[in-house]
């Protein structure tokens, strides 16, 4: 995706009919339907003066030299922007907001505005009094059969995903046992299907977002784009550059399929 492009694809809807009669009634629908995703263009301009390190402990590493153009440290340099900017992307994709004054969510609209934004979408609201289990388990009993179906999990902030968990240790209703779970980034809600996940990209926020994987598309030009990184040496004004660019967008194929919850 380069821009902006149509998510397709293809309803059908067969209807049974009494097949010991002869003739042809049509019935049932085939819809071909679109939903668009739209990415914005973004990109990491950085510089670095070696020199700055001089007087400090990294500064052995330092040539003062004409024709030095090494950067020191350049391995931990990119593995360290490669990884600072996935943690601003992942919220980005949640929380991003074309309308927003913060440069890492202004770029693209994330998945809660557009869910927030769709009359499609089943919302359920809590208050603060129910606690994250309780939201969590209004959000449970809201899901659509399809979802169900589909396995759907619910996507909550790692705020909320603490108190859901300690509920679950307080309450000892289901006997719950740590190490049963491997992964303790996410819990099956007790006596479902349903995975709880611990979502970074909600931090901050009182949303908690339930769909299934399928639903949720990525639009970008090349995948890595983002971890691609260009470092060159400048001899206009003895600076190392960086630059990083790429290209991202978030949608849903089916708004119905979402449920959207808030923590009043």
């Amino acid at each position: 995706v380069k821009t902006s492009e149509k998510i397709n694809y293809l309803g059908l809807e067969p209807v049974f009919q009494d097949g010991s009669n002869c003739g042809f009634t049509p019935q049932g629908d085939v819809v071909l339907t679109q939903r668009e995703i739209a990415t914005g263009a973004i990109k990491v301009n950085m510089e670095l003066c070696d020199r700055t390190l001089l007087g400090k402990y990294a500064e052995y590493l330092v040539r003062v030299a004409a024709d030095d153009e090494k950067l020191p440290f350049e391995a931990e340099i990119v593995a360290l922007l490669t990884d600072k900017i996935n943690e601003a992307m992942e919220k980005a994709v949640w929380q991003g907001d074309t309308a927003s004054e913060n440069d890492n969510l202004k770029h693209f609209d994330g998945l809660l505005k557009i869910a927030g934004a769709e009359a499609s979408v089943v919302d359920v609201s809590a208050t603060a009094s129910e606690g994250a289990y309780g939201a969590i388990k209004k959000m449970y009993m809201a899901l659509p059969e399809e979802l169900l179906e589909a396995g759907a999990s619910i996507f909550v902030s790692p705020e909320a995903y603490r108190e859901f968990i300690q509920g679950l240790v307080d309450k000892n209703n289901y006997h719950y046992s740590a190490p049963q779970n491997a992964n303790t980034d996410e819990y099956y809600f007790p006596g479902t299907n349903v995975k709880v996940v611990k979502t970074l990209g909600l931090a901050g926020t009182k949303k908690m977002v339930a769909t299934y994987d399928a639903n949720l598309y990525y639009g970008c030009d090349l995948e890595n784009a983002k971890e691609i990184v260009k470092m060159w040496f400048s001899d206009d004004d003895d600076k190392f550059k960086i630059k990083v660019l790429w290209n991202a967008g978030v949608q849903f194929a089916f708004p119905n399929h979402v449920v959207l919850g808030t923590i009043a």
